[in-house]
């Protein structure tokens, strides 16, 4: 078969175009003879013929106008049909219109034929009511030209500096209906610099192919938020070839999701974005042909991760081989099989992970491990103002299980301090015996299925605390929890000392238990005083397991004996002429429990516990029978360390007398309020 234009409005090729569009104008439209010879005038009809021959196999007319060509009949006679005639005609229209934007022609939906638009790679952009008295609606299809303007070199420009992302009908229809809160994370304002979502033109088919009226309607005006990939009709035919063979579509959604793909490969994309579970069972194929595929929060994920590289970083639990890290795209799937519940589908831990996932600036999805073995899953919810939520808080069964889960607790509340969050709520359905023993001593309070505590920072009287709780949205269960917990304490001082530890960070400026300052040598200091409320908690430092206690032991001499319990403290750091630092105040803890015995008896007690080994006890304990050891907890780093200069006119003023602190000594709670809010800036 040969493709030759039709311009001699004399010659028999003509008449014959002529007699074949008559003969079929029930379905063409009849086009008058005047316009057949208009078009052929201007070398805008196009026929095919025989080899060798000038029998007519079929005929195509199209105008231009507006930059856009418009095929007006495309005809095929009856004996010649399904031969490849159709298609012939059409190449040679797109390989000799590409100076125009594109092609276009209107066809009724009742003849049956959109299958034959789709195979020339034409998109359905639109569908009217034709002129017909029956109304039969009129499908308008499109193929664009790739062309060098403005519009084309910016689309270059993105595809070159951005993330091109292209996502498949299910994502789309996602996106369109906000029905899956992962997808609906590719909206997010933060990823908008540095991606664009495109759409390919197998879309618009699978649009086209909804039988409701009103929502392929919506589609198609929702599909225009979005950018079409590129088409390069050589590179996509050719990779779709290689799919083809490769999976052996058996149905026309297959053929779908490999024509997506052939597109986003063919035009350029990095990445393809499904939830369609046979393209993702199949990623590797993929990324041979040059596209990597994920699901919307795997890909939100990799993109997180690329942006803030510490953030994956796996970082050292100080003096264990624990490290933390927050859950990367590689690892979705294993952490999710690691810390599925007992009676928990695994399809809702997947869906409620992945949702988290989606959204990295709202939630921290963080893990800890021992080398490959994972011991912990904690999800930090943010998305709630004043309020940090911990809906995922999971532990594995492991020797220092309990221990963890001090520390992992201890570190909420710092960060929900740190964040001026004043209500920490564990709202995990699945809470083991350790973690609702671990929560109670850290004084949460249950509520009905939750666990929370109210976090308040700063100093104030007792007698103005509720008024200012009252103002908490949301505190008002809790408070009522707390008040009942403490109706049975004795009397107001012990009932405010136990309000305050419910509240901690908080602290009453008229409490009235002992306070106290104790020295500490600043070797001791450096261990048990690492930030833990910053990424230095993750570095490799002194090799002390026991940091991870939320609370800790020290020893000191028996003599003389100030320390008591309940009481405050704080540490008095002494000079570090390594660092050539004077002495300061860098912490303060709670005094929970004081001992005073022989050193084996005692060391014995707390050697889980404290920093110290049996050499530094013995040398503590010198030639005394008896050796003092303090449990302390709720540790405090102060932001800035108070200074020795202001100690000493500090004391002058408050205590009438010189500073001088070699053994504990008992100062005056307003001392302690004074230090301690130069110490946390309030």
């Amino acid at each position: 078969m040969k493709v030759e234009l039709i311009n001699k409005i004399d010659s028999e090729q003509f008449i014959d175009a002529v007699e074949l569009g008559d003969s079929n104008s029930k379905t063409l439209g009849f086009l008058p003879q005047a316009a057949f010879e208009n078009n052929a005038k201007k070398n805008m009809l196009i026929g095919v013929f025989e080899d060798n021959s000038t029998v007519l196999l079929g005929y195509l007319l199209y105008r231009i106008s507006y930059e856009k060509v418009t095929i007006v009949h495309l005809c095929i006679s009856k004996e010649h049909r399904n031969k490849g005639v159709a298609r012939l005609l059409v190449n040679y229209l797109k390989q000799n219109t590409k100076i125009f934007k594109g092609i276009r022609l209107k066809c009724r939906n009742n003849y049956g034929i959109n299958k034959v638009w789709e195979q020339f790679d034409f998109i359905p952009i639109e569908e009217k009511p034709g002129r017909s008295k029956e109304g039969y609606l009129l499908t308008t299809w499109w193929y664009p030209h790739k062309r060098n303007d403005l519009f084309s070199q910016a689309e270059d420009y993105e595809l070159k500096n951005k993330y091109s992302v292209v996502i498949d009908m299910i994502v789309f229809l996602d996106l369109k209906d906000n029905r899956h809160y992962e997808s609906l994370g590719l909206l997010s304002d933060w990823l908008i610099e540095d991606i664009v979502l495109y759409v390919t033109r197998e879309i618009y088919n699978e649009i086209n192919r909804n039988k409701d009226i009103d929502l392929k309607s919506s589609s198609r005006k929702f599909v225009e938020n979005f950018h079409q990939i590129p088409f390069n009709v050589e590179g996509y035919i050719e990779i779709l070839n290689v799919l083809k063979n490769k999976f052996r579509p058996k149905s026309r959604n297959d053929v779908s999701d490999l024509k997506h793909i052939a597109y986003a490969i063919s035009g350029g994309a990095d990445f393809f974005v499904t939830r369609d579970e046979f393209i993702l069972e199949n990623t590797d194929s993929f990324k041979e042909l040059g596209i990597i595929v994920f699901r919307p929060s795997e890909f939100i994920t990799y993109y997180d991760e690329t942006v803030q590289l510490t953030k994956y970083k796996p970082r050292k639990l100080i003096g264990t081989s624990l490290s933390t890290n927050s859950i990367s795209s590689e690892n979705i799937n294993k952490t999710i099989k690691c810390f599925l519940g007992h009676h928990e589908k695994r399809s809702e831990l997947n869906e409620r992970i992945r949702t988290f996932l989606s959204y990295p600036n709202d939630y921290d999805v963080l893990s800890v491990a021992k080398d490959d073995l994972k011991l912990s899953l904690i999800v930090i919810d943010r998305t709630h103002e004043g309020k940090l939520i911990i809906p995922i808080f999971r532990f594995l069964d492991n020797k220092i299980k309990y221990t963890l889960i001090k520390h992992m607790v201890y570190k909420i509340i710092n960060i929900a301090t740190i964040e001026n969050r004043a209500i920490i709520e564990v709202s995990e359905s699945s809470l083991g015996e350790y973690e609702q023993q671990v929560l109670a001593e850290t004084k949460f309070v249950k509520i009905e299925n939750s666990w929370l505590k109210l976090n308040i920072k700063g100093v104030f009287k007792v007698a103005d605390i509720f008024k200012s709780l009252n103002e908490i949205n949301g505190s008002n269960s809790i408070i009522s929890k707390i008040k009942e917990k403490n109706n049975s304490l004795i009397n107001d001082t012990v009932i405010n000392y136990n309000l305050e530890r419910y509240l901690f960070p908080i602290k009453f400026e008229d409490l009235d238990i002992p306070t106290f300052i104790v020295p500490i040598k600043s070797q001791w200091a450096e261990a048990l005083f690492i930030d833990r409320s910053s990424e230095e908690l993750f570095a490799d430092e002194p090799d002390y397991l026991l940091l991870l206690n939320r609370e800790n032991v020290y020893y000191r001499s028996a003599k003389p004996r100030v320390l008591s319990s309940p009481a405050r403290i704080l540490w008095y750091v002494s000079e570090n002429r390594g660092y050539n630092e004077k002495g300061q105040i860098k912490a303060c803890s709670y005094v929970d429990e004081v001992f005073v015995g022989s050193p084996k008896s005692v060391f014995k007690r707390f050697e889980d516990l404290g920093i110290y080994k049996w050499n530094d006890i013995d040398k503590t304990a010198g030639k005394n029978k008896e050796i003092m050891a303090f449990v302390f907890s709720d540790t405090e780093l102060f932001e800035k360390p108070v200074s020795l200069n202001y100690l000493k006119g500090l004391f002058i003023q408050s205590e009438n007398k010189k500073f001088m602190v070699v053994t504990p000594i008992k100062i005056k709670s307003e001392t302690y309020i004074n230090i301690y809010k130069r110490g946390r800036n309030i």
